[in-house]
């Protein structure tokens, strides 16, 4: 039984771990002002990239200069949601 519940808990570790650092890795990106890319787009508007991204226990609502023509494309706007509580808000003046 001690063999079954060591298994049990290294998987739970593996498993938050990597959530852990797909959700750092989604994160530093967007706070670098690009979209991110472990998370799905669920509502998207039509430039390209703006809308809300959902990842596993965490979100960002986005917005950005995300058509060709724009000079400065990427995110200008993100909030960062985790487990549906707002952390954190950014901002560029390249909108």
């Amino acid at each position: 039984m001690k063999k079954l519940t060591k298994i049990i808990l290294a998987i739970f570790i593996t498993v938050a771990l990597l959530w852990g650092i797909i959700g750092v890795i989604d994160y530093s990106l967007v706070k670098g002002f690009e979209k991110p890319r472990f998370a799905i787009p669920t509502v998207t508007y039509d430039d390209g990239g703006s809308g809300t991204y959902h990842g596993l226990w965490y979100s960002f609502q986005i917005e950005g200069n995300f058509m060709p023509e724009d000079e400065q494309p990427g995110v200008t706007y993100y909030e960062y949601y985790l487990f549906g509580k707002l952390i954190k808000t950014g901002t560029t003046n390249n909108g």
